[in-house]
């Protein structure tokens, strides 16, 4: 796959959120799947992610999204707004695990509950509003998990889509962006850690995944957890691609373990962020992870030094493992 190269110019601490978080990625190596009777049955393609799953990012690009009196006219300005995802990972021969997060409006919310519950192998794991109080409409994401033939299961999500006005078809994704910025320019440590990640574009919004540092033992029912089936710390960053501002917008999603929610609430709070969700979306998660939904706008570079206190404290604590006793 060949990786797009994008120059980004502007002021630098304006853009310094991407000297923090899209130093340098290279190109991921994934195993032979076939992956056309999926997309088909989707109604469009795919982004291939690490660990051989494929996802599909989802945008309410049908809605006009007003966040505290500012309107986006296009969603995928801001796709955590009102975006979502379905994720695909084999687990032998045509079965498939799949996953995802489905954004609906109040009005929506029955309509597609019940489009996903006529293929009985689609469980509804978790309903949450996790926007901010000041978006309007009103979000409520819908979580799901299923097992079974991936091109069936792929059908019974495209009619259940409709009701959401297909979310999967028009969103322009591009994976793998690089060379944003000069990698020379960056401390080390962000290179060694950021290497580690996923990195995709939507329109003037970067989304970065960067994967837990205790992936390998965590499971989502009967498959391991990876960053594209939403098992991990999801960024989703828009920066000015012009000078003028040096602010930044940013919506984020920590997959934590229970003893970690607190020190990373408490450091996201001091550093200017608002939380507006904390919630489990699975029912086979193990070890239990609790989703915790932050947001902020303004200097890019604080903000991004703030997430990396926020990733140091879950590199700790996930290698204490202190947090059994609280997993039920």
């Amino acid at each position: 796959m060949k990786i797009p190269r994008f120059i980004v110019r502007g002021s630098p601490r304006a853009i310094a959120i991407v000297l923090v978080l899209f130093a340098w990625f290279g190109t991921a190596a994934f195993a032979s799947t076939d992956w056309s009777a999926i997309q088909a049955a989707l109604g469009t393609d795919g982004t291939e992610f690490p660990g051989n799953v494929l996802r599909f990012e989802l945008s309410r690009v049908d809605l006009t999204i007003t966040v505290n009196g500012v309107a986006f006219s296009d969603a995928r300005q801001n796709p955590a707004i009102a975006n979502g995802f379905i994720g695909f990972k084999p687990m032998g021969g045509s079965r498939f695990f799949v996953d995802g997060s489905l954004p609906a409006q109040d009005s929506e919310l029955e309509a597609l509950q019940a489009a996903l519950r006529v293929d009985k192998r689609i469980h509804i794991t978790a309903i949450v509003n996790h926007a901010a109080i000041a978006v309007t409409p009103k979000i409520i994401w819908v979580h799901f998990e299923a097992k079974g033939d991936g091109a069936q299961l792929a059908t019974s999500l495209n009619t259940a889509l409709k009701t959401i006005h297909n979310p999967q078809v028009g969103t322009t994704v591009i994976p793998g962006t690089n060379s944003v910025f000069d990698p020379s320019l960056l401390p080390p440590q962000f290179l060694k850690l950021f290497d580690q990640g996923f990195v995709e574009q939507f329109g003037l919004v970067f989304a970065f995944y960067l994967p837990r540092p205790d992936e390998r033992r965590i499971a989502i029912g009967p498959v391991g957890a990876e960053t594209g089936l939403g098992i991990g710390q999801s960024f989703y960053i828009q920066i000015p691609f012009s000078g003028g501002t040096n602010n930044a917008i940013l919506n984020i999603d920590f997959a934590l373990r229970a003893d970690e929610i607190q020190p990373v609430e408490d450091t996201l709070r001091a550093g200017g962020f608002a939380i507006s969700a904390q919630n489990n979306w699975w029912v086979n998660d193990s070890p239990k992870l609790y989703y915790v939904h932050a947001s902020a706008a303004g200097d890019g570079f604080a903000l991004g030094n703030t997430l990396l206190d926020v990733v140091h404290i879950i590199q700790l604590e996930s290698l204490l493992n202190r947090d059994h006793d609280h997993d039920y």
